[in-house]
C-alpha cells in the first residue's frame, strides 16, 4: 500500500502512503480512552504532548513526503518508514473476494467504519452486475490475513478522531481498497479459468520475531510431589451443571505450545471400561490456568475447570487429564496427569 496511486472517485489520481498512526490514535475511543494528553479531533498541534512528541521523533521523523501525503493526519508513530528489524507496519496487504451465486465475500485486512463499509460493498455490488444476472449480496469480512488498522472514508478521515488516526495509509485508503476488488471483479465471472497476478508477497519475518520474554530455565515440583500428580482431586460425583475441578503439579507451558494437540482434557469412560476423550482446551466450557507457585524453584500448578454444560453432558463416568512438558537441563520432556474418576448424573 506504500505509494499505490490510481484514479480517485473524481478520476483525479491520488496515492495511498506509508502506514503511519495519528495523534487521535493515541487518544483511544470513546468506548475505551486512550492517553492522557490526546484528543480525538486534534487539531494536529502536539505542543500539549512533549513527551511524546519527543518518542515520535526518537523512532522515526516522517519525511516530507509522508507529511504531505497524510494530510489532516498529525503523525505520530511513523511505522511504515520503520524498517529495523523488520517492518513495524504492514506495506503488502492480501486483497482477496470468493463469491458463492450471488454472494460476494470480501476478504478484507481491515477494520471499516460503517460508511466506508457502505461505500464499498456498494462499488463491489455495482461492479458484480457486469459479471452476474441477479442482485449482488456483498459483505466485508475481516480482519482477515494481517492486521491495517481501521479504513474510513475521507471525510471521516480529515475529522480525524480515532479511527481517521488509525487509517494507516492516508486519505484515499477506502478508495484503494475499492479500485482493488473492482478491478478484479471479473475474476469471479461465471466461467472464468483465469486468475489476476499474485502481486508481491509480504515478508517472512518469523526468523527476525524478538520477544522481551525470558526463556523457561527449569521446572521443578515440591519435595515428595511429581509431575502431573493430581494434587486437589475432584469429588466422587456432581450433578449436570456444576463446576468441576482439579489441580495437578505442573510445567510451564511455554516449554510446549502443543499446536494442533491439547493441554487439557476431559475423558468418558466407556462401557468396555475404556477412555474417549470428549473435551479439550479448545472447548468453551473447559479451563485451563497456569500458576506459579515458586518462581526461585521453578514449581507451579494447573488447575483445569469444567463447567458442565445442562443441555451437552451425558450422565456417566468422568476424569480430567493434564497434558505438560517439564524442562530441566535444556531437555523438554512430556508428561501426562490424571485425576480420579466422577460421576455426573442428571
Amino acid at each position: 500500500m506504500r505509494w499505490f496511486k490510481f484514479p480517485g472517485p473524481d478520476g483525479q489520481m491520488v496515492q495511498t502512503c506509508p502506514a503511519a498512526l495519528g495523534y487521535s490514535f493515541a487518544a483511544g475511543a470513546t468506548d475505551g480512552p486512550g492517553e492522557k494528553g490526546f484528543v480525538q479531533g486534534d487539531s494536529g498541534k502536539p505542543d500539549a504532548n512533549p513527551f511524546w512528541q519527543f518518542v515520535s521523533g526518537a523512532l522515526k521523523t516522517p519525511t516530507p513526503e509522508q507529511k504531505a501525503c497524510q494530510g489532516a493526519k498529525p503523525i505520530l508513530l511513523d511505522i511504515g518508514e520503520i524498517d529495523v528489524p523488520y517492518a513495524w507496519g504492514p506495506s503488502i496487504i492480501d486483497v482477496q473476494m470468493f463469491r458463492v451465486g450471488q454472494f460476494i465475500i470480501i476478504v478484507a485486512p481491515t477494520e471499516a467504519t460503517t460508511m466506508a463499509g457502505r461505500r464499498w460493498r456498494n462499488a463491489v455490488a455495482t461492479a458484480a452486475k457486469s459479471i452476474i444476472d441477479t442482485t449482488p449480496i456483498v459483505v466485508i469480512g475481516g480482519p482477515a490475513n494481517t492486521y491495517s488498522h481501521y479504513t474510513t472514508t475521507p471525510e471521516e478521515y480529515d475529522v480525524q478522531r480515532y479511527e481517521g488516526a488509525s487509517t494507516l495509509y492516508g486519505k484515499w485508503t477506502l478508495y484503494a481498497h475499492i479500485n482493488l476488488t473492482t478491478s478484479a471483479i471479473q475474476y469471479l465471472a461465471p466461467g472464468s479459468t483465469t486468475q489476476p497476478p499474485p502481486g508481491p508477497s509480504p515478508p517472512d519475518t518469523r526468523s527476525q520475531g524478538i520477544t522481551f520474554l525470558t526463556d523457561v530455565v527449569l521446572d521443578a515440583v515440591p519435595i515428595g510431589k511429581s509431575f502431573g500428580q493430581c494434587i486437589s482431586q475432584p469429588a466422587a460425583s456432581y450433578k449436570v451443571g456444576a463446576v468441576i475441578s482439579a489441580t495437578f503439579q505442573g510445567a510451564n507451558p511455554r516449554n510446549n505450545f502443543r499446536l494442533e494437540g491439547t493441554f487439557a482434557a476431559v475423558e468418558k469412560q466407556q462401557s468396555d471400561g475404556s477412555w474417549v476423550q470428549v473435551r479439550d482446551d479448545k472447548d468453551w466450557f473447559l479451563v485451563y490456568k497456569w500458576e506459579r507457585t515458586n518462581l526461585i524453584l521453578g514449581h507451579s500448578t494447573v488447575t483445569l475447570s469444567w463447567e458442565t454444560e445442562k443441555d451437552g453432558v451425558e450422565p456417566g463416568t468422568y476424569r480430567f487429564k493434564y497434558y505438560g512438558d517439564k524442562k530441566l537441563f535444556g531437555v523438554v520432556t512430556a508428561f501426562t496427569g490424571v485425576s480420579n474418576s466422577f460421576t455426573i448424573s442428571a
